[in-house]
């Protein structure tokens, strides 16, 4: 009964986004294949086209939380 219980919580817990596989990051890296937009760094990328080819290019989708300005506040007037 408690491992139907702990697996039910694993489970309940990767069905509501607890875990995420699919982190953007600021760099994209392009094959013939497929794309992958999971690199911290430039110079990430690029090592990985070494050995893999393909080319490194920014991420348009990606943004930086250090840039995020927080939503100013609508004030209520009733």
């Amino acid at each position: 009964m408690r491992i139907l219980m702990i697996v039910g919580a694993l489970a309940a817990a990767t069905l509501l986004g607890g875990w995420s596989f699919d982190r953007q990051g600021p760099y994209c890296l392009a094959d013939r294949q497929s794309t992958n937009c999971g690199y911290p760094s430039l110079e990430a990328c690029v090592v990985t086209t070494r050995g893999a080819g393909g080319y490194c290019y920014p991420n348009p989708k990606y943004l930086d939380p250090r840039d995020a300005e927080p939503r100013p506040r609508r004030s209520r007037s009733w």
